[in-house]
């Protein structure tokens, strides 16, 4: 406990006098602490300022130290060993691992087990350097203020970054991890980086930053089975993971294409194209919710709209009447759809679905063992879907009205009305799809007319194939 300041004078400096001799302590560029004795080659988390953690840290490099010698071995000049205290059952346990720099891996001075490290089974030595690589990154990124900085490894993570920028361009499906405007940002910071630091004082702020990218570029590369024999150069294609969804099934099927009016199909394909594989791309991900939460919003006014014209029809149609039934009808889907539209954007803001874990682990949860993510397609259109049944609904409500306020309300008048008024609005959306490609909004009322359109034809051919009573004559 210090309860006064000393006084300045030309003997204060910035370095730590309590912790033991030939020891340097350093600062992350995030604020964490860690320690480094250049000629052991040894680096800590751990307060080494406490005589028994630092005691028990030269016991276990003393111990891995005799165990090298009695495997008849030398630590070569490029490796370093870290070691962590951690709480045992009985008493402190020192956990270590060596990193190798030229390799660019860690490794143990005796075998060990990949379930122990929280990792599974390889197919191959090869496979293995893949598993091992992301984790040497990730240890430079969290203590790089000790280390020389690696030229060589800044130049091959430029021309990664460039050729991944054209490629993002040039190649929809490319597995690359990083969108060309973000690789544009990182190589600006980068080049920031090695133009304005005249010293070496601050390389650690920059090697922390390539290291934190080469980390994604190793991860990125060891899902993609980079170098292996069967890499997956685009992100449609198979990585031999159980993939969800291949089963279709059929009740979901016929519940999509009639009663919801086809507008799951479109949400489905897109879910499987970027579950392929059960791999996130967090920027193909986001730009996919963001869709989702405009389309929604979207939706949600328009259904809106549509209850407000209902409220007011309400108090036009007689009562006891079937048009005043049928805008009931509608003022319920109408209220559903906007509730739907209100919770499913609640659910699915930014801030709940902002990283690729947390992407991940939604689609794990939402997920059907059986179907896929057939079931979350269904979810995700139901907006879409009350929507169209509402304004469907509210139309054929007005048509009655109509029909009723003029006197001749019939059955037959009524079905005049919906096909002499239908007919050419199903042509004029049939041509703007033409142009808009079947998506959006426009695609699903497209889709969904056009199942209206082939209802009333089967209907109409059902007619026409009822035999009649002709009369012969001889």
């Amino acid at each position: 406990m210090i309860d006064k300041i000393v006084a300045l004078n030309k003997e204060n400096d910035t370095e730590p006098h309590d912790i033991p001799e030939g020891w340097y302590a350093y600062i992350h560029p995030e604020g964490a602490t860690y320690h480094y004795h250049p000629i052991l080659r040894v680096i800590t988390p751990c307060d080494i300022s406490n005589r028994d953690n630092w005691r028990s840290i030269l016991n276990a490099f003393d111990v891995l130290m005799a165990s090298i010698t009695e495997k008849a071995r030398e630590l070569p000049v490029s490796c370093e060993i870290y070691f962590e205290l951690s709480s045992g059952k009985t008493r402190k346990e020192c956990l270590y691992y060596l990193i190798d720099h030229t390799a660019r891996i860690p490794f143990w001075i005796t075998d060990i087990a990949t379930g122990a490290l929280g990792l599974e089974p390889v197919a191959s030595s090869e496979h293995m350097k893949s598993v091992m690589i992301p984790e040497y990154w990730q240890h430079i990124e969290h203590f790089p203020m000790h280390n020389l900085y690696p030229l060589q490894a800044e130049e091959e993570l430029i021309a990664i970054l460039g050729h991944g920028l054209v490629d993002d361009k040039t190649a929809p499906t490319s597995t690359t991890p990083y969108s060309a405007m973000e690789v544009k940002q990182f190589l600006y910071a980068l080049e920031i980086m090695k133009n304005n630091m005249s010293s070496t004082r601050h390389d650690g702020y920059r090697l922390c930053t390539v290291a934190r990218l080469w980390l994604m570029i190793a991860r990125t590369r060891h899902v993609n089975a980079y170098g292996l024999r069967a890499p997956r150069l685009d992100r449609l294609q198979s990585t031999g993971v159980l993939e969800g969804g291949e089963e279709i099934s059929p009740v979901l099927e016929v519940l999509s294409s009639t009663l919801l009016l086809d507008t799951p199909r479109t949400t489905f394909k897109r879910l499987r194209n970027l579950w392929h594989g059960r791999i996130v791309y967090q920027r193909h991900w986001q730009a996919f919710f963001e869709d989702l939460r405009r389309d929604w919003i979207h939706s949600g006014v328009l259904t809106l709209g549509v209850w407000i014209a209902d409220v007011g029809l309400l108090y036009v149609v007689p009562a006891r009447s079937t048009s005043r039934d049928l805008t009931a009808v509608s003022c319920g889907l109408s209220v559903t759809g906007v509730l739907l539209s209100s919770i499913l954007y609640k659910i699915h803001t930014e801030d709940k679905l902002s990283g690729a874990f947390a992407i991940t682990e939604y689609l794990i949860r939402v997920e059907s063992y059986d179907y896929g993510l057939q079931p979350l397609s269904v979810m995700l259109s139901l907006p879409y879907t009350f929507f169209l049944w509402a304004i469907l609904t509210s139309a054929t409500a007005l048509v009655v009205a109509l029909l009723e306020h003029m006197g001749r309300f019939s059955l037959t008048s009524f079905l005049v009305a919906i096909i002499s008024g239908g007919l050419p609005l199903l042509f004029l959306l049939n041509a703007t799809s033409f142009f808009a490609g079947h998506s959006g909004p426009v695609g699903v009322l497209v889709r969904g007319t056009n199942w209206v359109g082939r209802c009333i034809a089967n209907a109409m051919l059902q007619l026409l194939r009822r035999p009649t009573n002709q009369a012969t004559f001889d």
